[in-house]
């Protein structure tokens, strides 16, 4: 029997809503390994099926090597989840708006002192430290796999965590006038302040 795989790239948003659901029915957001071994007893018991939790943290971007997922997997989290399936899930999704409200830990620009630092992590093992500057601009401070290199500057009115960051205004070495750049674009940021 071959195992039918989903390239996560092709449904990264409809991934993130799964992992955001599943998040919300499990009370906190997956940040620790031991947050997905709960996880992992949690769906067993719910579904009476089992994920290992390697298999979760490759999915959350915890650990690299989530370009595929078997949908089996997708199963799983979409009964936990509340629905049949994947496809079923999918569906519904697609059946809601396609704007949302959302009530995050959203970081405004604006809320900020010039010289607050930030870190912003990104799969797979990215991290760029950024400083305040002030007037919604931010500096590179440290540079780890990333693009972004130190000295980088751009601007952005605020961030998201879990959703891709989209940047303004980069003035990025050996590029001679502004560029627009996203991080982030599987799985979305994590940021630490």
């Amino acid at each position: 029997m071959v195992k039918e795989t989903i390239i996560i790239a092709e449904v990264q948003e409809s991934l993130n809503a799964l992992k955001k659901q599943v998040e919300e029915k499990m009370g906190c957001t997956m940040r620790l390994p031991s947050d997905f071994n709960m996880l992992a007893i949690a769906v067993t018991d719910a579904t009476s099926e089992h994920i290992s939790t390697n298999t979760l943290k490759r999915l959350w971007g915890y650990i690299d090597g989530y370009s595929t997922s078997r949908r089996f997997t997708l199963n799983v989290l979409a009964r936990y989840a509340g629905c049949r399936d994947w496809d079923d899930f999918c569906h519904n999704l697609s059946n809601t708006a396609a704007s949302q409200i959302f009530d995050s830990h959203y970081i405004d620009s604006d809320t900020l002192q010039p010289g607050t630092r930030l870190t912003l992590r990104w799969h797979p093992e990215r991290m760029v430290t950024i400083e305040y500057r002030g007037c919604n601009e931010y500096v590179v401070i440290e540079s780890l796999n990333a693009k972004l290199t130190e000295g980088d500057t751009f601007k952005c009115q605020g961030f998201i965590p879990g959703q891709p960051l989209t940047i303004n205004s980069l003035m990025h070495k050996g590029i001679d006038h502004p560029i627009n750049y996203i991080c982030g674009k599987q799985g979305g940021i994590k940021i630490d302040a």
